[in-house]
């Protein structure tokens, strides 16, 4: 099977997704091959503030840290990990694109080692903290696209890092002069 990749893509749930986890999703894709792919909610913040995070974890600061955690998929939900731009980077990083990184929470404490640089200013610029994450099995994501599940558009950094969570939807259908509203899917066969 030959996978056109759709790294750095969002994925904007469509409303065949109605009372799916997935309903009103924006998810950024990070990871897509033949063997599957990974990606991120990136408009679902949860209640808990970055600097919530850091008193958990017993990180003090005195500056200022911005942005909510945000819930990032269904899969391990539990699993912390860190989307932010590539000046900053630990063992466990990997690039997404030459802006956008990704650290995940593997065995050497690469989302810790990333919230405490933020905390002593020396962090990424940009950044989003999220628990859990989206993911794929082979040809999963190809048949969902196929069942008009999902709409793919490339990634846009100021939308990731600067949009109003909730408002990314919105602009990135207005983006691709999509209504939502009007669409209508007819289940069964011809």
């Amino acid at each position: 099977m030959d996978v056109d990749s759709l790294v750095n893509h969002f994925l904007l749930a469509l409303p065949i997704q109605t009372d799916s986890y997935f309903e009103d999703s924006v998810t950024l894709l990070v990871k897509h091959d033949q063997e599957g792919a990974m990606g991120f909610i990136v408009n679902r913040p949860t209640p808990v503030s970055l600097k919530d995070v850091l008193v958990r974890v017993e990180l003090k600061t005195k500056l200022e840290v911005k942005g909510m955690m945000l819930e990032g998929g269904p899969v391990s939900r539990t699993f912390p990990s860190m989307i932010h731009t590539s000046e900053f980077s630990t063992d466990e990083t990997f690039k997404v694109t030459e802006d956008i990184s990704v650290t995940m929470q593997e065995s050497h404490g690469g989302v810790y080692e990333t919230l405490k640089a933020i905390a002593e200013g020396k962090g990424p610029q940009e950044y989003l903290f999220l628990l859990g994450y989206a993911g794929w099995g082979p040809g999963q994501l190809e048949s969902e696209l196929e069942d008009n599940a999902w709409v793919a558009c490339p990634a846009d950094r100021q939308i990731l890092f600067d949009e109003p969570f909730e408002s990314r939807l919105q602009k990135l259908s207005d983006q691709l002069n999509m209504d939502f509203d009007k669409f209508v899917f007819h289940g069964g066969d011809a």
